[in-house]
């Protein structure tokens, strides 16, 4: 019978999903957890904390049509047989899809109170979650009255002047995602030792938006458990890499469960996954090999800046200078403008010979445009790759004689890696960058640390490098040999031992 509880459910959800197009779901940020991936997230409680209890207050932030508080009930009244008393409160702000958490919820409690002894009771809220718990928010205690909290959260950006953003502004820092408020909001409604589980985004690990979340939460909070994803779009209209985690309201719980996909599960130190101690940016591993290579990673010692390289955004966006682009190749009059497409992997730029589904041409722009610089020898990484790419590191280096000419333009989806002091790089030392960089070891390193399809240039303003002299030896190698990663792979094992 439960599992015709959980069809119930799911048929309710796909019948809501299919009287609307993307867009609107896109738009409401109404994307709904599979059942299987509920059962996951349950899984990562630790229900011996609720031993001595025989109620249970549980709380769901984005109620949907169910299906979590459906899963999770179902859990309990099969597995926790301590537990006599059982009340849901759940919000859903969406009046049509209330109605349908209402009819679903009172499903649910008929059959709780028939087929079991435990008391189950529900109460929806069709407000606004963030703006109805403001006054616990600003309370100086940390201990709310929920013993579990389980969510998947809306997910879309929200401007600095909405009521949500003004209500949580102490956690805020440039543009907010609607879900870390509701991370943070659910963490300060936690009964002390209660547990707190979601699914959503692993954007707010890492980052500078997120810097003042991740310092709430891990001054407060524990974190338990990291589930990630074989693949990182688990949501078509969400392009980034969604995992479960998992907390306690216990600061005293230093141990991490990882898991990913249906591999074995592993437990480390917390201390083991903090990529930045300032910003709290923290690394998601996916198997034990991981942490080692993290260890390895750690032992370099210089950043960019240490090294005086820098990395910049390309300055020239395309549609505000549009009058001084061409779609030729680039003339005494107009520079060449490099973009996203003609950077491929191995160390290829195929400027002048580019082929792609859309027949983009070459690309010049007026060598009198304020945003060229300077051509010489540079690094440079797509800033953007597309959803199915395996690579989320391209890289190329730009000899400064591959074009004949005093300026380039860069196109701002790419990044462009120079000297501080807009000297001139040694090619050596620019053949070291990508050898190191397109290595499997920094590229698996990377992926620990960021969750989406776009490189973020505050990432490599933490990540340590080697020192000038070992890129160099590593440039002067790769120069010698093929562009290949198992080449640049072999060469950073050689020259720096990390596996």
């Amino acid at each position: 019978m439960s599992s015709t509880i959980i069809n119930i459910f799911e048929e309710s959800q796909n019948k809501y999903l299919e009287t609307k197009d993307k867009s609107y779901l896109k738009d409401k940020s109404q994307f709904f957890t599979p059942y299987d991936t509920a059962c996951k997230m349950i899984s990562t409680i630790d229900f011996n904390i609720f031993r001595n209890s025989d109620t249970l207050f549980i709380l769901e932030p984005s109620g949907g049509c169910g299906i979590l508080i459906a899963s999770l009930i179902l859990h309990i009244i099969n597995t926790c047989s301590n537990i006599k008393n059982i009340h849901v409160d759940a919000y859903e702000f969406d009046i049509d899809v209330s109605n349908i958490l209402y009819d679903n919820l009172n499903i649910l409690a008929k059959y709780v109170n028939k087929t079991s002894s435990i008391k189950f009771s529900y109460n929806i809220l069709n407000e606004n979650f963030i703006t109805k718990n403001k006054n616990e928010w600003i309370k100086s205690n940390d201990h709310g009255k929920y013993d579990i909290i389980i969510s998947n959260p809306p997910y879309k950006k929200i401007n600095q002047s909405s009521d949500e953003a003004i209500v949580m502004s102490n956690i805020v820092y440039g543009q907010p995602n609607i879900y870390t408020l509701f991370i943070a909001m659910s963490l300060k409604l936690l009964k002390q030792n209660g547990v707190y589980i979601l699914l959503s985004p692993r954007n707010y690990l890492s980052g500078e938006y997120s810097k003042k979340l991740r310092k709430f939460i891990f001054s407060n909070y524990s974190l338990t458990n990291i589930h990630s994803f074989e693949k990182r779009s688990m949501f078509k209209s969400v392009n980034q890499e969604v995992i479960i985690s998992t907390f306690i309201n216990n600061k005293k719980h230093n141990k991490v469960n990882i898991s990913f996909n249906d591999s074995s599960d592993f437990s480390i130190n917390f201390d083991d996954i903090i990529f930045d101690k300032d910003s709290m940016s923290i690394l998601v591993p996916r198997t034990i090999n991981d942490i080692a290579l993290l260890k390895n990673i750690k032992t370099l010692k210089y950043t960019l800046n240490d090294l005086g390289l820098k990395v910049s955004v390309g300055p020239i966006v395309q549609f505000r200078n549009e009058n001084d682009i061409k779609k030729d190749t680039y003339t005494d009059d107009y520079a060449p403008l490099l973009i996203s497409a003609d950077i491929q992997p191995n160390n290829k730029i195929c400027y002048f010979d580019r082929e792609n589904k859309r027949k983009t041409h070459n690309k010049s722009i007026y060598n009198k445009n304020r945003w060229l610089v300077k051509n010489s020898n540079y690094l440079l990484i797509r800033k953007v790759t597309a959803k199915d790419d395996i690579d989320l590191i391209v890289t190329s280096v730009l000899d400064k004689n591959y074009f004949n000419h005093d300026f380039i333009g860069f196109d701002n989806n790419l990044l462009y890696l120079h000297s501080i002091d807009k000297s001139e790089m040694e090619i050596s030392l620019c053949y070291g960058l990508y050898c190191f960089m397109n290595s499997k070891q920094f590229k698996e390193f990377y992926f620990s640390i960021n969750g989406t399809h776009t490189i973020n240039v505050t990432d490599f303003n933490n990540i340590k490098f080697p020192d000038i002299d070992t890129l160099s030896k590593l440039g002067t190698s790769i120069m010698n040999s093929d562009y290949s990663e198992i080449t640049c792979s072999i060469l950073v094992e050689k020259y720096l031992e990390i596996h």
